[in-house]
Protein backbone atom coordinates (compact mmCIF):
# COMPACT_ATOMS: atom_id res chain seq x y z
CA UNK A 1 0.00 0.00 0.00
CA UNK A 2 2.45 2.52 0.46
CA UNK A 3 4.23 2.12 -2.47
CA UNK A 4 0.81 3.01 -4.13
CA UNK A 5 0.87 6.49 -2.16
CA UNK A 6 4.48 6.76 -3.13
CA UNK A 7 3.67 6.52 -6.95
CA UNK A 8 1.04 8.58 -6.84
CA UNK A 9 2.96 11.69 -4.70
CA UNK A 10 5.57 10.79 -7.51
CA UNK A 11 2.80 11.64 -9.86
CA UNK A 12 1.18 14.63 -8.18
CA UNK A 13 4.52 16.23 -7.12
CA UNK A 14 5.72 17.62 -10.65
CA UNK A 15 2.12 18.60 -11.27
CA UNK A 16 1.97 20.68 -8.36
CA UNK A 17 4.85 22.78 -8.82
CA UNK A 18 4.54 25.79 -10.64
CA UNK A 19 7.70 27.87 -12.23
CA UNK A 20 7.07 31.50 -12.18
CA UNK A 21 10.10 33.15 -14.49
CA UNK A 22 10.54 36.85 -13.83
CA UNK A 23 8.66 39.44 -16.47
CA UNK A 24 7.96 43.14 -16.98
CA UNK A 25 4.66 44.52 -18.16
CA UNK A 26 3.28 47.92 -18.73
CA UNK A 27 -0.43 48.63 -18.30
CA UNK A 28 -2.27 51.70 -19.73
CA UNK A 29 -3.97 51.88 -16.53
CA UNK A 30 -6.16 55.34 -18.72
CA UNK A 31 -5.66 56.69 -21.98
CA UNK A 32 -4.76 60.44 -22.97
CA UNK A 33 -8.20 61.87 -22.94
CA UNK A 34 -8.17 65.62 -24.47
CA UNK A 35 -12.13 65.93 -23.38
CA UNK A 36 -15.14 67.23 -25.67
CA UNK A 37 -14.59 70.50 -27.28
CA UNK A 38 -15.61 72.17 -30.43
CA UNK A 39 -13.41 73.80 -32.96
CA UNK A 40 -13.93 75.52 -36.13
CA UNK A 41 -11.69 75.00 -38.65
CA UNK A 42 -8.12 74.54 -36.65
CA UNK A 43 -7.15 74.40 -32.83
CA UNK A 44 -4.54 72.52 -30.58
CA UNK A 45 -4.94 71.67 -27.05
CA UNK A 46 -2.27 70.68 -24.39
CA UNK A 47 -3.08 68.32 -21.41
CA UNK A 48 -0.54 68.22 -18.93
CA UNK A 49 0.61 65.34 -16.97
CA UNK A 50 -1.23 67.07 -13.99
CA UNK A 51 -4.24 67.29 -16.02
CA UNK A 52 -3.93 71.14 -16.93
CA UNK A 53 -5.64 72.48 -20.12
CA UNK A 54 -4.20 74.56 -22.69
CA UNK A 55 -6.09 75.20 -25.67
CA UNK A 56 -5.63 77.74 -28.98
CA UNK A 57 -9.05 77.81 -30.81
CA UNK A 58 -10.55 75.79 -29.00
CA UNK A 59 -13.68 75.79 -26.60
CA UNK A 60 -14.42 73.01 -24.19
CA UNK A 61 -17.68 71.48 -24.16
CA UNK A 62 -19.84 69.90 -21.18
CA UNK A 63 -18.89 66.08 -21.03
CA UNK A 64 -15.69 64.02 -19.68
CA UNK A 65 -12.72 66.32 -19.05
CA UNK A 66 -9.29 66.23 -20.52
CA UNK A 67 -6.96 63.82 -18.93
CA UNK A 68 -3.35 62.68 -18.90
CA UNK A 69 -2.49 58.99 -19.66
CA UNK A 70 -1.43 56.81 -16.83
CA UNK A 71 0.46 54.03 -16.74
CA UNK A 72 2.19 51.15 -14.28
CA UNK A 73 4.93 49.53 -15.20
CA UNK A 74 5.60 46.29 -13.00
CA UNK A 75 8.60 43.65 -12.86
CA UNK A 76 7.17 40.40 -11.33
CA UNK A 77 10.04 38.92 -9.97
CA UNK A 78 8.53 35.37 -10.30
CA UNK A 79 9.75 32.53 -8.25
CA UNK A 80 13.38 34.40 -7.30
CA UNK A 81 14.50 34.78 -3.58
CA UNK A 82 13.28 37.45 -1.74
CA UNK A 83 16.31 39.65 -2.16
CA UNK A 84 16.05 43.48 -2.22
CA UNK A 85 16.65 44.14 -6.22
CA UNK A 86 17.30 47.31 -8.35
CA UNK A 87 15.65 46.62 -11.45
CA UNK A 88 16.47 49.18 -14.27
CA UNK A 89 13.99 49.87 -16.96
CA UNK A 90 13.56 50.85 -20.37
CA UNK A 91 10.39 52.54 -22.09
CA UNK A 92 9.94 53.40 -25.78
CA UNK A 93 7.22 55.43 -26.72
CA UNK A 94 5.84 54.18 -30.30
CA UNK A 95 5.62 56.77 -33.41
CA UNK A 96 1.47 57.76 -33.02
CA UNK A 97 0.01 57.66 -36.33
CA UNK A 98 -2.49 60.79 -37.49
CA UNK A 99 -5.89 59.89 -36.74
CA UNK A 100 -9.47 60.46 -37.93
CA UNK A 101 -12.84 60.40 -35.93
CA UNK A 102 -16.45 61.55 -36.59
CA UNK A 103 -15.05 64.46 -39.10
CA UNK A 104 -11.56 64.98 -37.09
CA UNK A 105 -8.40 64.77 -38.15
CA UNK A 106 -5.41 65.24 -35.78
CA UNK A 107 -1.97 64.49 -34.37
CA UNK A 108 -0.22 64.13 -31.11
CA UNK A 109 3.04 65.24 -30.67
CA UNK A 110 4.88 67.22 -27.48
CA UNK A 111 4.58 64.11 -25.24
CA UNK A 112 5.62 64.45 -21.72
CA UNK A 113 5.96 62.69 -18.96
CA UNK A 114 6.13 63.13 -14.93
CA UNK A 115 9.67 60.55 -14.96
CA UNK A 116 12.70 61.78 -13.68
CA UNK A 117 14.40 62.54 -16.33
CA UNK A 118 12.25 62.56 -18.86
CA UNK A 119 9.57 65.39 -19.61
CA UNK A 120 9.84 66.17 -22.86
CA UNK A 121 8.81 62.76 -24.90
CA UNK A 122 9.85 61.87 -28.09
CA UNK A 123 8.94 58.74 -30.02
CA UNK A 124 11.80 56.52 -30.14
CA UNK A 125 13.68 57.82 -27.08
CA UNK A 126 14.86 55.31 -24.79
CA UNK A 127 13.12 55.98 -21.37
CA UNK A 128 15.07 54.68 -18.40
CA UNK A 129 12.79 53.64 -15.26
CA UNK A 130 14.46 52.42 -11.79
CA UNK A 131 12.66 50.44 -9.22
CA UNK A 132 14.97 50.63 -6.36
CA UNK A 133 14.86 48.08 -3.23
CA UNK A 134 12.29 46.48 -4.53
CA UNK A 135 11.30 43.93 -1.73
CA UNK A 136 8.46 42.41 -2.98
CA UNK A 137 7.68 39.88 -5.63
CA UNK A 138 6.25 42.50 -7.91
CA UNK A 139 7.82 46.29 -7.45
CA UNK A 140 5.95 48.85 -9.62
CA UNK A 141 5.64 52.34 -10.52
CA UNK A 142 2.64 54.46 -11.90
CA UNK A 143 3.42 57.59 -14.35
CA UNK A 144 1.20 60.40 -16.06
CA UNK A 145 1.90 61.37 -19.89
CA UNK A 146 0.35 64.21 -21.42
CA UNK A 147 0.41 65.79 -24.94
CA UNK A 148 -0.58 68.16 -27.76
CA UNK A 149 -3.40 67.47 -29.70
CA UNK A 150 -3.43 69.57 -33.23
CA UNK A 151 -6.98 68.92 -34.70
CA UNK A 152 -8.62 70.10 -37.90
CA UNK A 153 -12.40 69.63 -38.10
CA UNK A 154 -14.35 68.81 -41.73
CA UNK A 155 -18.00 68.07 -39.83
CA UNK A 156 -19.12 66.35 -36.68
CA UNK A 157 -17.07 65.91 -33.92
CA UNK A 158 -16.71 63.91 -30.61
CA UNK A 159 -14.65 63.36 -27.84
CA UNK A 160 -10.92 62.34 -28.67
CA UNK A 161 -9.33 59.68 -26.50
CA UNK A 162 -5.68 58.48 -27.52
CA UNK A 163 -3.74 55.30 -26.74
CA UNK A 164 -0.08 56.03 -26.46
CA UNK A 165 1.70 52.59 -27.39
CA UNK A 166 4.90 52.02 -25.13
CA UNK A 167 7.39 48.95 -25.01
CA UNK A 168 9.15 48.02 -21.71
CA UNK A 169 12.22 45.88 -21.25
CA UNK A 170 14.80 44.68 -18.53
CA UNK A 171 18.12 46.48 -18.58
CA UNK A 172 19.45 45.35 -15.46
CA UNK A 173 18.51 43.29 -11.92
CA UNK A 174 20.88 43.72 -9.42
CA UNK A 175 20.70 41.94 -6.35
CA UNK A 176 21.41 43.68 -3.38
Amino acid sequence: MMAGLTMIGAMAGPMMVHSAVPQVRITPDRELDFGVFMVFGNGSRTVSTTGAVTDVAISSLEGRLPQPARFTVSYDRGNESNHRLNVELQLVVSTLPPFQQAGLAGTVSALQSDLPGATQVAPGQPISVSLLNCRTRVCSRSFNMGGRLDVSRQFGGGQVVVPIPIDVAVLSVVRL
